[in-house]
């Protein structure tokens, strides 16, 4: 394992903005269940110095915001590595990526491998991609062609119920006489 060197003096930015940058870095790296504490430090210090570079390049977004954006670009590096011949889209990639790891035991078995897209080990990208492979079914494409709604019998009825009351005015102002006295009467008991 290598040292941590801790050297971070970044060039714009407040100490209190790196410091919430730092937090939110340590959250992003927790979701990953990656808790192994050195391998995180050195994660968010590498992740830093990146977010440090675009942060003097562009100091118009925030130093959490670089940060973020520099773990999601490491992130995207490193699944494009394992997962290279599989023909995935930048958002199936990071979800592929997230959901491989889980399912591999990744943050347990390969915690120091976790980034590290140079020392990759054959084990974890074979389990990884198994787990991809193995986790649903593949998405077809599919026609959707409007069809008439079948309601069965309720829309035969409603049918009949409503040509009955059409043909017959004094039936059918009957019945609303008869809805709208039962809703009064039941309002009267609800309120006296």
């Amino acid at each position: 394992m290598e040292a941590v060197n801790i050297q971070f003096a970044p060039a714009t930015g407040t100490e209190e903005e790196w410091n919430e940058a730092y937090a939110r870095l340590a959250d992003y790296f927790r979701s990953y269940q990656l808790h192994n504490r050195i391998r995180r430090t050195q994660l968010i210090l590498e992740t830093l110095r990146r977010a440090a570079d675009a942060h003097r390049k562009d100091p118009s977004r925030t130093p959490t915001a670089h940060s973020i954006e520099q773990a999601r670009v490491m992130a995207r590096e490193w699944l494009a590595v394992i997962y290279s011949d599989m023909n995935l889209n930048e958002s199936q990639l990071e979800a592929a990526g997230r959901l491989g790891f889980h399912l591999s035991g990744g943050p347990a078995r390969w915690p120091n491998f976790f980034l590290d897209k140079d020392n990759i080990p054959k084990d974890m990208t074979e389990a990884m991609r198994a787990a991809v492979r193995t986790s649903g079914p593949g998405m077809q494409v599919s026609k959707m062609t409007p069809r008439d709604m079948d309601l069965g019998i309720v829309s035969e009825v409603a049918e009949d119920t409503f040509d009955r009351l059409g043909r017959h005015p004094i039936l059918r102002y009957s019945i609303l006489i008869g809805i709208v006295g039962g809703v009064l009467g039941y309002l009267y008991f609800l309120l006296g």
